[in-house]
């Protein structure tokens, strides 16, 4: 075990009184959230992957560099363990899964109103709304991920906008 091993949200033990419940931080901002934003947050697992990333490859999950010789990994939620475990051996990895959110949200216009990021150039870190973001982009679709104690403040922010965008 790993001194690291309780921000892995999947390493929680119920005992003693305390039974984990896997909660998303975006959860009680987008009760109001217009259509077109999703959190993404708990379907995902994130895995920060530090040694030679280059060429890394894993079927099943995105590998998306960040920095020379580091890698966010994004995979399914239920193989974050398998694939931190499969790549523990030749890499440092930090599992990131209860550190940092996702948002989905759709449109160019949205994202040029948020960022000042080139949206043609993606993957990018940079900031949406004064908070430090990973974008990724998917066609019109964008998902960010930021650290998660932002949440309520960036679905604040995105909502906002999209009601800009549809006055």
């Amino acid at each position: 075990m790993s001194v690291l091993d309780f921000i892995s949200p999947d390493r929680a033990v119920a005992e003693n009184g305390f039974a984990p419940v896997l909660r998303s931080p975006l959860e009680h901002e987008l009760a109001h959230a217009p259509a077109g934003v999703e959190d993404l947050s708990l379907a995902l697992g994130k895995l920060d992957v530090s040694g030679e990333v280059a060429g890394l490859s894993l079927p099943g999950a995105e590998v998306v560099p960040v920095a020379p010789g580091r890698a966010l990994v994004l995979c399914p939620y239920e193989r974050t363990a398998e694939l931190r475990e499969q790549l523990s051996g030749r890499f440092h990895v930090v599992d990131q899964t209860g550190a940092l959110a996702v948002l989905e949200v759709e449109g160019e216009r949205l994202l040029l109103r948020l960022t000042d990021l080139d949206l043609s150039r993606l993957p990018a870190t940079g900031r949406v709304a004064h908070v430090r973001t990973l974008v990724l982009r998917d066609g019109e679709r964008f998902r960010l991920v930021f650290p998660q104690e932002y949440g309520d403040y960036l679905v604040e922010v995105v909502t906002d906008a999209l009601k800009g965008l549809a006055s």
